[in-house]
C-alpha cells in the first residue's frame, strides 16, 4: 500500500537560464513528471542573493525531506549551505552555465530525466568543505580562476563561449602570484597561476581539473597550476575535457583535509563558481559525508 506523499520544495534561480516561458515549463514538468504518489511539490523563485539559503533553512526547520535546487552551481551552493549536516536531502535540476556538480554526480541535463532521478529517491552522502565562513560542494580556487569567475559574473553573458573569451582576455595580462601553502601541516612556497581545491572533478562545462577527485572519499584534491604560454595553454586545453590535463606538465596535485594559505586575506576566491573577497586568510576544512544528495 503506497505511503502518504511528502512535501518537496523546488527553489528556482530565475537568473540561471530560467526564462518566463521556462518557469511555466518547470511547473508543468513538476506536475506531470514528478511522482505525485510520493511528493507534494512547492515551487519558489529566489528574489536576491542568499534567498535560496533562507528558503532552504526554512525547509529544514519544517522538516521537508528534500529541497531541489533549480539552477547552476551557485544556486546549488546556496541551497547546500542550509542542508549540511541535516536530514534534508539536496536534489538538482541543472539549468546553469557550467553545472559542474551535476556533471560529476551524473545528473542528466535533460530536466525530465533529472526529475526521474528525483522520483527514484536514491540518496548518497557527499563531502562538503568549509572555507572560512562559507561552504562549497564542488570546487574552489584562488588566483586566476577566481579572477575569471568575477569577470564572468559581471559579463551578463552565460555559456562556454563567453567563459572561454574571458579566460583568453585575462590570461594575457594575469601575473602568477607567490603563495605559502599549508596542506595538513606540510608547508611549501610556490608561484602559481591558480590553486584549485577540488571536491569533485569538475569546473563545469564538462571540464575536469582534478580527474582523480572523489566527492565522498574525505579528501580534498589540491591542484597547483603554473602559467604556460598562451599558445601552450590553447594546445593543452582539450586535455581538460578528456581528463588528462595532469599530463600537460603544468599542474601539480596534492591531497589533504585541512589547507591554509597565509597572507591571502583580501584576495578573491572562487567558491562553486562565485567570486568573493576573503576577509581573512584562506582556511579550508573537510567535512566528510555531511550532505545528503539525491543521485542516480
Amino acid at each position: 500500500m503506497p505511503g502518504t506523499p511528502t512535501n518537496i520544495l523546488f527553489i528556482v534561480n530565475p537568473k540561471a537560464g530560467i526564462t518566463i516561458k521556462s518557469r511555466f515549463l518547470i511547473k508543468l514538468l513538476a506536475g506531470q513528471y514528478l511522482d505525485q504518489t510520493r511528493y507534494i511539490p512547492e515551487i519558489q523563485f529566489t528574489q536576491y542573493a542568499g534567498h535560496a539559503t533562507e528558503l532552504a533553512t526554512a525547509a529544514v526547520a519544517n522538516r521537508i525531506p528534500a529541497v531541489i535546487a533549480v539552477g547552476g552551481d551557485g544556486t546549488i551552493n546556496e541551497v547546500a549551505r542550509a542542508l549540511v549536516n541535516t536530514e534534508t536531502a539536496l536534489g538538482i535540476l541543472p539549468t546553469g552555465s557550467g553545472n559542474g556538480l551535476a556533471y560529476h554526480l551524473k545528473i542528466p541535463m535533460n530536466l525530465i530525466q533529472a526529475l526521474k532521478v528525483i522520483n527514484a529517491g536514491k540518496t548518497r552522502s557527499i563531502d562538503t568543505i568549509k572555507v572560512n565562513d562559507h561552504v562549497f560542494t564542488s570546487i574552489a580556487g584562488i588566483g586566476f580562476d577566481a579572477t575569471v569567475a568575477a569577470k564572468f559574473a559581471k559579463s551578463g553573458v552565460r555559456g562556454l563561449v563567453s567563459y572561454m573569451r574571458i579566460i583568453i582576455q585575462e590570461f594575457r595580462r594575469y601575473v602568477p602570484e607567490r603563495y605559502e601553502l599549508d596542506v595538513d601541516g606540510a608547508k611549501q612556497e610556490t608561484t602559481a597561476l591558480m590553486i584549485s581545491f577540488a571536491n569533485s572533478d569538475q569546473f563545469g562545462f564538462r571540464s575536469r581539473i582534478a580527474p582523480q577527485a572523489s566527492i565522498d572519499d574525505g579528501w580534498l584534491d589540491v591542484c597547483i597550476m603554473s602559467k604556460p604560454s598562451l599558445t601552450k595553454l590553447l594546445l593543452s586545453a582539450p586535455r581538460v575535457f578528456t581528463g588528462t590535463f595532469g599530463k600537460s606538465g603544468y599542474i601539480e596535485y596534492k591531497r589533504g583535509k585541512e589547507i591554509r594559505i597565509p597572507g591571502s586575506s583580501g584576495k578573491l576566491v572562487n567558491i562553486d563558481g562565485e567570486a568573493i573577497t576573503l576577509c581573512s586568510d584562506l582556511h579550508l576544512v573537510m567535512d566528510p559525508h555531511s550532505l545528503k544528495v539525491i543521485t542516480r
